[in-house]
């Protein structure tokens, strides 16, 4: 499923660049208290205080006053990285750099990348922050790591009080050195409030709502999740402008090392969407971290009214930990997020295509791709498990056929727990449907496809389905 994960990332960067909201600190503290708005009333269950109550005609100012002293960084292997100070430029604030390399090889530098990501800033978890920057034997490199205003002020962060920067440096053989992230402090930190749950405050603003038009459907400061010491603070779903929804869960790491936490089994109203690891996101020790998951990346709405879904009523999901080398913290454990007063329901009809030891296969549809730039076509099916146990329904690689033809395709293997439905779909693709004469949906009249159907330890089944579109 890396294709929907990238995907999914690339629609957390457009809504992340959609919003500029006010943060919490000096001065947009004081703009965000001037304004009142009785207009609206805040979402239930919004943090404590007064902020649900207030309004702001304008986004907050971020303090661009603060100023960073030189800081050594890194100093190891030969291999000194220095913070020189801050820059402000129009959209953003930059790190400034100098890394000095007398380590004896020439060496690259990356932060802030999928592979390496566990930046900072005032405590919070940030995506943003990526630096590649190649430094030859012997020399020095002036780079900065640069940190969008849009995004920091999401978390309501209008100032800088302290940065943490993980550094991974390879050489030329592709060896890599992890250098845990390195704090840097400035003019801030000392009157900065760290206890001050400013992510909260901003995101259930009703005054950011009104003015950056998104919605918060739900939120909650429920403890849904505490395990081995990291703790859900608050969960909640947002619908934007565009009418996405968002699930957002705020977590806190108060171990003293760092944890990685993948959510997996993602389920929309009870129905089963995503069995596979979905993401994977680090959390420095005492800090936290926001994971967001937008639903449409996870299912297309093009397929909701397919199985039933009229309003997204729950989403369920699993969170697991792992520490930095991959060792398992913490088994997977559910979370589920309920819209209150939303009826969580799903059709799990279809024409039965299989049924044996529990297992039922049902054919739902075939749909054209929704996306302007895709032909591809979408074979939607529906599994049911009641078996008693716990199983995996994969296809049998190259086994797919149209109308008597082989079919390249993509095929999305689902684990269903006992008594669970879920998603089984089949994509089918745009270029070797052009070789066969197939030009759109109408025109798939049979799909076969082999499954093999597992348990926890052994394959059970290894069935030759034909599905009938006539």
């Amino acid at each position: 499923m890396n294709n929907k994960k990238i995907i999914s990332l690339l629609l957390t960067f457009c809504f992340i660049a959609a919003f500029t909201v006010f943060g919490c600190g000096a001065g947009a503290e004081e703009a965000v208290e001037n304004q009142q708005n009785t207009e609206n009333s805040a979402p239930e269950n919004t943090p404590s205080g007064d902020k649900s109550e207030q309004s702001d005609e304008m986004p907050g100012v971020f303090n661009k006053n603060v100023s960073l002293a030189e800081t050594v960084m890194v100093d190891e292997e030969g291999v000194k990285i220095t913070a020189t100070g801050l820059n402000y430029t129009d959209y953003s604030v930059e790190l400034k750099l100098t890394i000095e390399n007398n380590s004896g090889k020439n060496l690259s530098f990356v932060c802030g990348s999928m592979g390496y990501g566990c930046n900072s800033v005032n405590g919070y978890m940030i995506n943003d922050g990526y630096l590649n920057c190649d430094v030859a034997n012997g020399k020095k490199a002036n780079d900065t790591i640069s940190f969008s205003y849009d995004e920091l002020m999401l978390y309501g962060i209008n100032e800088i009080a302290d940065m943490e920067i993980g550094f991974d440096m390879s050489d030329d053989d592709f060896n890599d050195t992890y250098f845990t992230p390195r704090q840097v402090r400035t003019s801030a930190f000392e009157t900065h409030d760290y206890v001050r749950d400013c992510y909260q405050e901003t995101i259930t603003s009703r005054a950011a709502m009104n003015t950056y038009e998104y919605e918060m459907i739900c939120f909650s400061q429920d403890p849904l999740y505490d395990v081995n010491g990291v703790k859900l603070l608050s969960s909640g779903m947002m619908k934007n402008q565009d009418g996405e929804t968002i699930l957002l869960l705020e977590l806190e790491n108060t171990t003293e090392n760092m944890v990685y936490v993948s959510t997996s089994d993602i389920a929309v109203n009870g129905l089963v969407i995503d069995s596979s690891s979905w993401s994977s996101d680090a959390v420095n020790p005492g800090r936290r971290g926001i994971i967001d998951i937008e639903i449409s990346s996870v299912l297309d709405p093009a397929y909701w009214s397919v199985y039933g879904i009229k309003e997204i009523g729950s989403v369920t999901l699993s969170l697991r930990q792992r520490d930095s080398d991959g060792n398992d913290l913490a088994d997977k454990t559910p979370v589920e997020v309920v819209v209150p007063g939303v009826k969580a329901e799903y059709d799990a009809s279809g024409r039965e295509v299989y049924n044996n030891g529990g297992l039922r296969i049902a054919a739902k549809t075939v749909l054209e791709d929704s996306a302007e730039y895709s032909s591809d076509l979408h074979v939607l099916l529906l599994a049911e498990n009641k078996s008693g146990k716990t199983l995996s329904v994969e296809d049998v690689y190259d086994s797919l056929s149209v109308n008597g033809f082989m079919t390249d395709y993509l095929c999305y293997g689902q684990e269903l727990a006992d008594g669970e439905c879920a998603v089984f779909e089949i994509e089918l693709e745009e270029s070797s449907l052009e070789e066969n004469g197939i030009a759109s949906a109408s025109d798939v009249k049979e799909v076969e496809v082999g499954f093999e159907i597992s348990d926890e330890n052994d394959v059970i089944d290894e069935p030759v389905v034909t599905i009938s579109f006539e």
